[in-house]
């Protein structure tokens, strides 16, 4: 089966259809049958542009969405349970998506933990938070 890559904007047109005719294309091109590659950094673009402005969705609507995104079998993933991994700290700490992405690609790796300045991590299983 053929397998496209998409770029954050594809993902954001076609959850928000906040364009007509881009979101029309955003939608041809996820519905079209290929399997959508979906690269770790644009889950993370994707994550940041919906928490931005004009947006402002919650941590709760992205984690619905990604969760919703796991799910289905259009999207593929570079490794999705990895990335199940991070929504489920995400959904349950204070940092950002891509901090825990960060973390659990360390851990896929069998780092010892991930050293971060980010205090928003203190506490958080797999990070060493310095000052």
């Amino acid at each position: 089966m053929p397998v496209i890559a998409v770029d954050t904007n594809i993902l954001v047109r076609y959850l928000t259809k906040d364009d007509e005719r881009q979101w029309q294309q955003a939608s041809e091109i996820i519905e079209s049958g290929e399997q959508c590659f979906v690269a770790n950094i644009v889950l993370c673009e994707f994550v940041w542009v919906l928490r931005g402005k004009p947006y402002q969705f919650s941590r709760e609507e992205i984690s619905n969405a990604i969760n919703l995104m796991l799910q289905c079998l259009t999207f593929e993933f570079e490794n999705r349970s990895v990335i199940y991994q991070a929504l489920q700290q995400f959904q349950q700490g204070k940092a950002d998506f891509s901090d825990y992405l960060i973390g659990a690609i360390a851990r896929q790796f069998q780092c010892s933990s991930t050293a971060t300045f980010d205090r928003k991590l203190q506490n958080e299983k797999g990070f060493d938070v310095f000052e």
